[in-house]
């Protein structure tokens, strides 16, 4: 595999559930075959592999032995309706919901040999939310996650604490120092607190949590540095 071209291969899916063209981008590991591999589904997918570079890292890392292969996929959002998809109390969450679950991965189900017992997510900031609904309400398959920067505002707080047992699920969680006051879209935010307390939330419930700080603020020059440290934790071989 020393030397091998990095595969990335794009998909455009009509979605029955939100009515619209959604592309997906799938990472394609070294040395993938028959045999059936992990998979990470990531929202704000086309920033993954834009701003995040994780298919070039992801690669790298898999050659030199530090990530264990699996496949990533990265569902572009709908700039104009983030909010509406990727909110519990979003406008279209159940319709985001039943687009992945129902749509989404059956599509790619047939074109890859995913493995469905290693099914796993990332989200960052609103897109975290949007892996903690679906660890919620798809345990069976979402069970180890990625959470950078969640934008846990106390309502969603308070609907995780609902939970009965989250005994099944490992998060690997990252939030910046200079998250106290992040500057946003919707406004400042302190990222800082509500991820702290997320964690409190989740230990509280039963889950394993592998809790990450460092240096910076609410961007992707941030996250994207610590990628391949959190696949290589949630992706399991």
């Amino acid at each position: 595999m020393q030397g091998s071209t990095r595969k990335v291969e794009t998909h455009t899916l009509y979605s029955q559930s939100l009515g619209e063209e959604r592309v997906l981008k799938v990472f394609v590991p070294p040395g993938a075959g028959r045999e059936p591999l992990p998979v990470v589904y990531c929202h704000d997918g086309i920033e993954f592999f834009t701003h995040g570079r994780v298919a070039t890292q992801a690669h790298e890392a898999i050659l030199a032995g530090r990530l264990a292969p699996c496949y990533i996929v990265g569902i572009a959002v709908n700039l104009d309706r983030r909010r509406d998809d990727y909110a519990f109390d979003g406008a279209r969450h159940r319709e985001y919901l039943q687009f992945v679950a129902d749509e989404c991965i059956p599509f790619l189900d047939e074109r890859y040999p995913m493995d469905d017992r290693r099914r796993y997510m990332a989200g960052i900031s609103l897109g975290a939310v949007a892996t903690m609904s679906f660890v919620l309400e798809y345990p069976q398959w979402f069970h180890r996650v990625m959470l950078f920067s969640g934008a846990f505002f106390p309502p969603y707080q308070r609907r995780v604490a609902e939970a009965i047992d989250l005994s099944r699920l490992y998060a690997y969680m990252f939030i910046g120092e200079d998250e106290r006051q992040a500057q946003t879209p919707g406004g400042v935010f302190d990222f800082w607190s509500y991820n702290e307390a997320m964690r409190d939330i989740l230990l509280d419930r039963g889950a394993e949590v592998s809790y990450h700080t460092g240096p910076g603020n609410h961007i992707w020059g941030v996250w994207q540095r610590h990628l391949v440290a959190a696949l290589s934790e949630i992706v399991q071989v």
